[in-house]
């Protein structure tokens, strides 16, 4: 049996055409960022109180995010959760990483007595630093 060469006599080989799987993988790269941007997105449906003091938010990996809307509906990193959840959701979230930051972002127009429960809650659960979020006025 005789092995036969890919190669042609006139040494032209053959050549796989990687456009179409450039295309492709471009396309998924555009959504993959789309995607990415509608997530952002959803978290950023509160709108932040301003405040004219306070630190520059320190950039950490990945911060817990709760989120109070102005109907006292919860979140935790845009999930909603039901506020007899939250407490114990939050508090395993804690004790799996310790160190990391919880950033309380309530809506500018939420009661302070919708807020105040989730922030004694949290006292109570012993967390020992959560972080409000607030934009500065200019």
């Amino acid at each position: 049996m005789r092995n036969r060469s890919i190669i042609s006599s006139n040494g032209a080989g053959a050549r796989i055409n990687v456009t179409p799987m450039i295309d492709v993988v471009m396309v998924l790269i555009v959504f993959y960022l789309l995607v990415g941007q509608l997530a952002l997105d959803r978290k950023a449906s509160i709108t932040i109180p301003g405040s004219s003091s306070g630190l520059e938010e320190q950039q950490t990996l990945d911060p817990i995010i709760v989120g109070i809307t102005s109907d006292g509906i919860l979140s935790i990193n845009g999930v909603t959760l039901d506020q007899s959840l939250f407490i114990p959701e939050i508090e395993n979230m804690h004790a799996r990483s310790p160190g990391t930051p919880i950033r309380l972002r309530a809506d500018r127009d939420a009661p302070f007595g919708v807020i105040r429960p989730i922030m004694h809650a949290m006292r109570d659960a012993n967390i020992p630093r959560v972080e409000l979020v607030t934009e500065q006025r200019r």
